[in-house]
């Protein structure tokens, strides 16, 4: 393990380990404000003390309420992910800055299409079963997909024999994008890291 013969590794494993933590304070606590949970509750008191500093401080410079949901909690995530993936090699492995930045950049952008896609998903199988739309999570899921879905239905005719195709291209677009763009994004990161360039 790491220790004092290699200081900087060892405060990358410690930021990793610190990072990993805060993903989850916020990952926890966005998902119990999405429910309207007890405000007296210890734990939810504690959650609060914990993530909403860097939530106001999002909400101050992004728009990031949509339809009474707020979306700070997912730019958080993105963001923590984002110095764990990046930040944290740099300590460990030393040099390549500019690699382990492309890489973690990709990975982040990833990982918020992966998210985005399984949100997708769900709305067109919700489509189906006419879901109760005062359901905290159809609320949730009805914000994060509107914007998009309604940005294509303005400009495309995607309504066939009753069904609604806009959540299928929003699948093929995200899939797309995520193969072609951010993973070529990683790669590069990779080749510069593979090449020693920094």
């Amino acid at each position: 393990m790491y220790g004092v013969s290699n200081p900087l590794a060892f405060a990358g494993q410690l930021l990793h380990v610190a990072l990993t933590v805060c993903l989850w304070i916020i990952i926890i606590g966005a998902l119990i404000s999405w429910v309207n949970p007890d405000p007296y509750n210890p734990v939810v008191r504690f959650l609060r003390r914990a993530t909403d500093p860097l939530f106001f401080w999002l909400r101050r410079h992004m728009p990031l309420i949509t339809g009474g949901v707020d979306f700070s909690p997912i730019i958080a995530i993105a963001l923590v992910y984002f110095l764990d993936a990046s930040l944290v090699p740099i300590l460990i492995e030393g040099g390549n800055i500019l690699a382990n930045v492309l890489i973690g950049l990709g990975q982040s952008i990833s990982m918020l299409l992966s998210f985005y896609l399984i949100v997708v998903i769900i709305s067109a199988v919700l489509s189906f079963v006419s879901p109760n739309p005062y359901n905290p999570i159809v609320r949730i899921i009805s914000a994060l997909t509107y914007p998009v879905f309604s940005w294509f239905r303005r400009r495309l005719p995607l309504v066939y024999g009753g069904i609604d195709f806009t959540p299928a291209l929003v699948i093929i677009l995200i899939l797309l994008i995520n193969s072609y763009g951010v993973q070529t994004l990683i790669r590069l990161g990779v080749n510069l890291k593979a090449k020693g360039v920094f």
